[in-house]
């Protein structure tokens, strides 16, 4: 049979009140389509100012005599509040005689039960309390704010207390407590945790003693941290921050979340309080690219119950640099990242500043980071890396001492012949030698003619390995003896050369001796004495002689002998 408009229609629950046995199985009275306040009703001022979870329980019943299986239906919140202070949320329990409780409980499964905290509850406590007395050795670490933790007396029994507690601020002290261990009065040092809570007390909590031993006394409160696990499917709607055609396959929201429970929490930016490298910067292309990481830096958020929400607030030092800060985040399993745009402005999926003479980070992102997550914030400074291209390489070149070849050891090299190439960068370089016994181009130095020796300093490296190509051109070596030559009045000798020499080709050589002779005037000595108890010694030098050479024997450009000297003219 084909269904018909009215046939699927919304019943109340038997129960349409906003109690703990409010709910239950589904009534013969149905919901009219349109009418005001059949479900929830006017909100009033408290609410407003305190928040409220309202609870109700519907169901979607079958009005036909058909009894063919229904395929299926679906349930969905068309029309969401105008009010942004309101959500209206669905879930099923898949319970047809569901209590509020039952659905209240199934909302609180969201942070369950997890191990019992470092310290336990101090003395009796009883309803309309507004805070709590946590008993704990010294060095433990007391509850944190904004935490939410688990009180259970008689926990598994039928007469079970349990209610869920969220801390509000803390007080911590230490103090001495004295106990009777064996007849003997013992004191102690214990912390004690002054919690105040969110909201009141609403059961009657018996708690411990004070014990040396730390001890919860038995069937006592439990004292429980609490661990967020999804507890259920919750369904709701909301609008679209931009139009959408039907073939869209995006759409966009102002946000993915709604209330499940309200929330009195405000937050606020301080900025400037002391808290308790995937980006790469070109330093060069030329003669090769050079390279460096600056993010060495890295900090983490954790998030929590007690801090999960959009605005952050961190001091980053060392100091970072402009346009190297990155802020990573996840929601709902996707990965998100903001960034510092190189003015301080965080750009990206968040907003806010960092600030680069201070450090100070402030970031809103643009969806609440998962709970467990991190925040991870990396950033470079200009520590990472010392520009040091204009102050030039501290290297020395070297310098070469190079002698060329030739037929004969008394042969020279010609001027203005000697060409040498070598490769630096894998680049040919040139020097030439100019003539005048100096090197020019690509290396500096002089070059001796008559030796055939270059000394070299190359302008540029020389590639490993690299081999130097010389050419050049020798000139042959005349050697003329003059015998029976005898210095002038002014100590003068003329030579007249069979050829005209090259320039700085010409060397002289020439033998001196010295004559010592007594006269009647005095002595000319270089005698020097010393003298022990039984003997005097005394010495005498005598000069070197040497009888020049013929000049078949002689080279006069290598081979000097002592007592004689060359001399280079130009």
């Amino acid at each position: 049979m084909t269904l018909l408009f009215g046939d699927i229609r919304f019943a109340q629950s038997a129960r349409m009140v906003d109690a703990k046995e409010g709910g239950g199985p589904p009534s013969a009275k149905l919901l009219t389509s349109g009418r005001s306040n059949e479900i929830f009703p006017d909100i009033p001022l408290d609410s407003r100012v305190n928040g409220r979870v309202e609870i109700y329980s519907i169901f979607g019943v079958l009005r036909n005599a058909d009894r063919t299986m229904l395929q299926g239906a679906n349930v969905i919140v068309a029309n969401p509040p105008s009010d942004p202070r309101v959500a209206v949320t669905i879930l099923s329990l898949g319970d047809s005689f569901a209590t509020r409780a039952d659905i209240a409980a199934r909302i609180e499964r969201m942070r369950a039960a997890g191990p019992e905290f470092g310290g336990y509850l101090l003395q009796d406590h009883f309803a309309t309390m507004g805070q709590i007395s946590i008993f704990q050795r010294p060095e433990m670490v007391p509850p944190g704010i904004g935490l939410t933790f688990l009180l259970i007396y008689d926990e598994g029994k039928a007469s079970e207390r349990r209610q869920r507690i969220t801390v509000k601020a803390v007080k911590t002290e230490i103090r001495k407590y004295t106990v009777v261990v064996n007849g003997q009065a013992t004191t102690f040092d214990a912390q004690l945790s002054v919690i105040e809570l969110m909201n009141p007390l609403t059961l009657d909590f018996p708690g411990s003693p004070p014990d040396i031993f730390f001890t919860r006394a038995a069937n006592k409160t439990l004292f429980r941290e609490t661990t967020f696990v999804d507890a259920g499917v919750f369904y709701s709607a909301g609008r679209l921050e931009l139009p959408c055609g039907i073939n869209d396959t995006f759409v966009k929201l102002p946000t993915i979340y709604t209330q499940v429970v309200p929330n009195n929490r405000t937050e606020s930016n301080l900025v400037d309080q002391r808290p308790s490298s995937r980006y790469t910067v070109v330093l060069a292309e030329s003669p090769r690219r050079v390279e460096v990481g600056i993010t060495p830096h890295t900090k983490q958020i954790v998030i929590g119950e007690n801090n999960a929400g959009k605005n952050f607030v961190e001091r980053l030092f060392p100091l970072p640099q402009p346009g190297l800060t990155f802020i990573d985040f996840f929601t709902l399993g996707q990965r998100y990242t903001a960034r510092d745009d190189g003015t301080g402005r965080i750009t990206g999926s968040g907003g806010g500043a960092v600030s680069h003479l201070t450090g100070d980070l402030s970031l809103t992102t643009n969806a609440i980071p998962d709970i467990g997550s991190s925040i991870a914030i990396t950033w470079g400074t200009k520590d990472a890396y010392t520009d040091r291209s204009g102050q030039g390489a501290n290297v020395r070149m070297p310098e070469l001492v190079i002698t060329l070849d030739a037929d004969n050891d008394s042969d020279q090299a010609k001027p203005g012949t000697i060409v040498v190439r070598y490769t630096s960068q894998n680049v040919i370089r040139t020097f030439t030698e100019d003539g005048n016994g100096t090197l020019t181009g690509d290396a500096t130095g002089v070059v001796d003619y008559p030796s055939r020796t270059l000394v070299v300093r190359p302008k540029y490296m020389p590639d490993p390995g690299a081999e130097m190509e010389i050419t050049y051109e020798i000139d042959g070596t005349i050697t003329e003896y003059f015998p029976g030559l005898s210095p002038d009045a002014g100590g003068f000798i003329a030579m007249t050369l069979s050829q005209q020499p090259a320039a700085k080709s010409v060397v002289v050589q020439w033998a001196t001796a010295r004559a010592v002779s007594n006269t009647s005037g005095g002595n000319l000595t270089t005698t020097t004495a010393n003298k022990d108890t039984t003997a005097t010694y005394t010495y005498k030098p005598v000069p070197e002689y040497y009888e020049p050479a013929p000049a078949a024997v002689l080279p006069p450009a290598i081979g000097y002998k002592p007592g004689y000297i060359p001399i280079m003219t130009s």
